[in-house]
């Protein structure tokens, strides 16, 4: 008679439900080609669907945990899986083999996002009237190599986001659909590019897993450059860049926000957090319409679209750019009034510490800085002594150096009114997107920066780093964007059921059992499945504990079974899938 184990449950049977239910297992199988012939055990499938589940269990991905990880929930995964599961199944050299699969092939993990991507749009019927594409940086404690060649490769000195350019770093780029944020691509570049080339291959992409280009693309200035906005609207697409204020762009902003050529309107939006019913004034804004042409080298039209382009004006961000402003000149007229002549300092010296500070503090042309020099001479009796009429003088110069700091009222006043004001670029026409919706419509670009976030500091953190090879970072890369796959769509699914239901979750909040939200993330959900026990007996397993009500609602409203948790004889795969 074997003697009884307990294990611990939690979430892992509803994460290897769902992550089935996405046939996460069975498009890996069908991308990747089969493992080595002396590779027995688990298909590439299946192993990389049980690292899945880990990741998001544990929050980690270091690939020598796993082995004890499922040593320790041997049983309960090969009851919830149906698979022969072997411990070594899950060591880190297969494992490595697993990621050199995903990521050596760029084009293999292409095909892998598209067949995940187009199955998540049909089996859950997510919205694709728009999608939304950022990138941002890893910065990692890897050496540059022996000769020295940082930057070479993927992993590359650059401009970092972490504030950190003396750490080799490499980009990811993301995009998701909107309003779930659900991703739908990634893509991993180095760390030494530019943005700017990384949108017009993410659009393409993105329309071929989305399976039409009439989507609105949304994304931050680094996307409007022109060559961008022209393919896509000579592709058929539409966009919703905000323009970078460089160029001219300053120059249409100061004068169309001094004297708009339109009346502006008021920009009111559905406060989110009260009654949708009782809109609030944001802001306020204007469009003026511009037909723009790009030329090829030979002087000839490629393209020719109408654009529309966007003048708005965030009353909050209004507020916070000109308290700024204030602080921005206190502070310079704090600074300037400190600046002292030093030893032989001319007037030359102090005029360009002066231009320094005001630099600095960006509010050149707002202050004015006078500098005058008094020279006055007096008499000094040469060598010791007391003075007599018959002791020699000399003649003393003596040069007085005054700073003078002045605001410029007119040039303030200008800046003050030039506070918050944005230009965003479209080709949408006004039927299909008005001046209300853009603005509403950009406000949520959080939900590709929260896809963001979980790889940054949050439940799949990509940093601390240990891989080396630039193909099994990709391959990680790939497996991580299937985790957060999984908890987005989670929260989708339980946010649209509750809406439909007109219902609120309570109990989620430790501490605040009675706060209730129709929004609840994937994390609180998981969270409430801690503490759940199997005891196996020879080949009979159960639950120690109960479900409790929150549990079974949760997956009331998440379409699961509760089925999925009673562990006995038969295989849970099989249960589960059949009930589905």
């Amino acid at each position: 008679m074997a003697k009884p184990t307990i294990e611990r449950v939690d979430e892992i049977p509803l994460l290897i439900y769902w992550l089935q239910k996405m046939q996460v297992d069975v498009i890996i199988d069908r991308v990747l080609p089969l493992p080595h012939g002396n590779r027995q055990g688990l298909s590439y499938g299946q192993l990389a669907l049980l690292f899945v589940v880990y990741v998001i269990y544990l929050r980690n991905h270091r690939l020598c945990g796993m082995e004890e990880w499922v040593e320790q929930h041997h049983g309960l995964l090969q009851r919830v899986t149906g698979w022969p599961i072997k411990v070594k199944d899950a060591t880190d050299d297969r494992l490595g083999d697993l990621l050199q699969e995903l990521g050596e092939d760029e084009s293999r993990g292409e095909s892998l996002q598209q067949a995940l991507g187009g199955h998540l749009i049909q089996a859950y019927r997510l919205p694709t009237e728009r999608g939304r594409y950022d990138t941002t940086s890893f910065s990692v404690y890897h050496t540059p190599d022996e000769q020295g060649q940082a930057g070479q490769g993927w992993l590359a000195f650059g401009h970092s986001k972490d504030h950190r350019p003396d750490l080799l770093q490499f980009k990811q780029g993301l995009g998701t659909l909107d309003p779930a944020g659900v991703p739908l691509y990634t893509a991993m570049v180095a760390g030494n590019g530019a943005d700017d080339p990384l949108y017009v291959p993410a659009w393409d992409k993105m329309s071929q897993t989305i399976g039409h280009r009439h989507f609105l693309f949304i994304a931050d200035s680094k996307a409007a450059a022109l060559a961008s906005r022209c393919h896509i609207d000579a592709e058929g697409g539409s966009y919703l860049f905000p323009l970078p204020m460089t160029g001219k762009t300053p120059e249409y902003l100061r004068a169309w926000v001094l004297q708009p050529p339109v009346k502006p309107e008021a920009i009111f939006l559905a406060d989110r957090q009260d009654d949708p019913s009782q809109p609030v004034q944001i802001g306020v804004g204007f469009v003026v319409e511009l037909g723009l042409y790009d030329r090829q080298e030979d002087g000839h039209i490629r393209h020719h679209w109408l654009e529309r382009w966007l003048v708005t004006r965030s009353d909050k961000l209004a507020q916070r750019h000109q308290a700024n402003l204030e602080q921005r000149l206190q502070q310079a007229e704090a600074e300037l009034s400190r600046l002292n002549p030093k030893g032989k300092a001319t007037v030359a010296d102090l005029t360009a510490a002066a231009q320094k500070v005001m630099e600095r503090r960006r509010v050149v042309g707002l202050l004015t800085v006078a500098i005058s020099e008094t020279v006055s001479e007096h008499l000094r009796q040469v060598g010791r002594g007391r003075p007599g009429p018959n002791r020699p003088t000399q003649v003393v110069r003596l040069c007085q150096t005054r700073l003078t700091v002045e605001r410029q009222p007119a040039a303030i006043a200008e800046a003050r009114q030039l506070a918050g004001w944005r230009i965003h670029v479209t080709n949408a026409k006004a039927d299909q997107l008005s001046l209300t919706q853009a603005i509403d419509y950009y406000r949520d670009e959080y939900l590709v920066e929260h896809g963001m976030h979980r790889f940054k500091r949050g439940s799949l953190p990509v940093l601390p780093l240990f891989l080396q090879l630039p193909a099994r970072i990709r391959g990680l890369m790939l497996l991580l964007f299937i985790a957060l796959q999984a908890l987005t769509l989670l929260e989708f699914v339980a946010q649209q059921e509750l809406a439909r239901r007109g219902e609120k979750m309570s109990g989620l909040v430790p501490g605040n059992p009675k706060m209730k939200t129709a929004q609840p993330s994937a994390e609180r959900l998981l969270a409430r499945f801690t503490g759940l026990h199997w005891l196996s007996e020879d080949t009979v397993g159960r639950i120690v504990e109960d479900l409790t009500p929150l549990q079974k609602h949760i997956l009331d409203v998440l379409g699961i079974p509760e089925t999925i948790y009673c562990l006995g004889p038969a295989s849970l795969a099989h249960n589960s899938l059949s009930s589905s």
